[in-house]
């Protein structure tokens, strides 16, 4: 039976949100970050002391940090150009000098480990050129999730302070690393990227996460959520978190370890991923509001009762675990494992219009099979070949839970992906044949000639 949302829950979700609103805004109306009431109160008990947090004391507390290209960078406290005619910070790049990304940091100690806190900047901004999609930033330095951020800032808003804001998790020693920068800390296309312009920032504060997102916590996962972006009951919210945790056990079971010494995975909605990724595999994984990635998944929960490909896809990232020397392409081995934990579970995706339960997903790879096999194989159609290896009447899944193990401790494989293709095999035989108690040549025996040589023709 389809599963009725909870209007009443909604009624008073959406009043509390308006009531929210209505107590705090920025002077511009604008927001940026990972969701929640965009300023923090003036006194808040979950309140982290940050040292000079409003640059007074000029850059006491503060270190400066050059990602990349910081040679002609101007880091400087300036006086007068602070939020309420005060000091702050500016940091500026003319563009001739090339993209930049340079910042100041701040370490904090004394917090609870693994606990989600949020940083909040007053920043204002001008020459960000728009066609970078980068600036302005605040973010932690977690070495778990690199690509972790507030929303990037660009263009021109001097008249105005505006807020930006980042949920981060704490590392294992209670401690973060807190920036605020002009350009990240990384280049590239996904949620990194340098900058040139100018930036200001000023009065930084952070808080531990409390009422600011919605979480929901099951044995294995916690969800963190915009709790305007919760438009089912908190019941079905409960049940899902369920059903991932049950996810989260079979990739434990198939790839024979945890994840993060074995401590809960975080799922957390920001509006930090920029360019256009549905959702970032990390501690925790980044699951992007700038879209429709969370607003789909809720209505496809609603709808369909289903448990997302897209995430539980990225929490097969996660189980890319140890030597990883193997593995040739984790897009497919992430949608790989989840065939395992859906087959396992008799688990429900909805893809291509239609829901899939269990193994009817390899049903999908089989289509790409077909119209790719007799060319150049696509990895989707890859994954078919060995998905339906998994089969009790060919190999079954017992020899591809040995090899992992093998693999993930010792690696191997030669060094092209086709050398590593056929050395999973191998050892798909190897343990096959033990199980068995017979020889089995997995290669010869389930792979035809013409498949192989579209297999190579794909992986060189």
């Amino acid at each position: 039976m389809k599963k009725e949302k909870s209007i009443l829950f909604r009624a008073m979700l959406c009043f509390g949100m308006a009531f929210l609103c209505a107590c705090g805004s920025d002077d511009s109306g604008e927001n940026g970050g990972g969701g929640g009431n965009p300023d923090p109160p003036e006194v808040n008990p979950n309140a982290v002391e940050v040292v000079n947090a409003s640059f007074e004391e000029g850059l006491e507390g503060w270190t400066r940090v050059n990602f990349y290209n910081g040679d002609k960078v101007t880091v400087e406290v300036v006086d007068g150009a602070g939020e309420e005619g005060g000091r702050c910070i500016k940091i500026q790049q003319f563009p001739e000098n090339g993209k930049c990304g340079v910042g100041v940091k701040q370490k904090l100690t004394g917090l609870e480990p693994d606990q989600m806190y949020r940083i909040y900047a007053r920043v204002k901004y001008s020459d960000i050129p728009t066609d970078q999609g980068r600036g302005a930033v605040v973010f932690d330095m977690s070495t778990k999730q690199y690509w972790n951020a507030s929303k990037f800032l660009y263009g021109t808003e001097l008249r105005y302070w505006t807020t930006v804001y980042a949920d981060f998790l704490a590392q294992d020693d209670g401690t973060a690393e807190i920036v605020c920068s002009l350009g990240f800390r990384l280049g590239g296309t996904t949620n990194g990227g340098f900058s040139t312009g100018t930036a200001y920032f000023d009065n930084i504060s952070v808080v531990k996460v409390t009422d600011e997102l919605y979480m929901q916590e099951g044995e294995h996962i916690r969800l963190f959520m915009e709790p305007t972006q919760v438009s089912v009951s908190p019941g079905l919210l409960a049940e899902w978190v369920g059903n991932l945790d049950r996810m989260y056990e079979s990739y434990v079971e198939l790839m024979g370890q945890a994840p993060h010494e074995g401590r809960k995975l975080a799922i957390l909605t920001t509006r930090g991923i920029e360019s256009g990724y549905w959702a970032l595999a990390g501690y925790p994984i980044l699951w992007s509001s700038n879209y429709s990635a969370v607003t789909d998944t809720m209505d496809e929960l609603y709808e369909h009762g289903t448990w997302s490909f897209g995430l539980l896809h990225e929490l097969g990232h996660v189980f890319n675990l140890g030597n990883s020397s193997w593995n040739w392409n984790d897009e497919m081995f992430a949608n790989f494992r989840m065939q395992y934990g859906l087959e396992q579970n008799d688990g429900k995706v909805w893809m291509n219009n239609r829901v899939y339960t269990g193994r009817e997903i390899l049903d999908m790879y089989k289509e790409s099979y077909a119209n790719t096999v007799y060319a150049q194989v696509n990895d989707d159609g890859i994954h078919y070949m060995l998905g339906r290896l998994t089969d009790p009447s060919c190999i079954g899944w017992e020899p591809f839970k040995a090899a992992f193990r093998e693999l993930t401790t010792m690696g191997g494989g030669g060094s092209s992906k086709f050398e590593k293709f056929e050395y999973l095999l191998s050892l798909l035989s190897k343990y096959a044949s033990e199980e068995q108690g017979r020889d089995i040549d997995v290669e010869a025996e389930f792979f035809t000639p013409e498949e192989l040589a579209s297999i190579r023709k794909q992986l060189q």
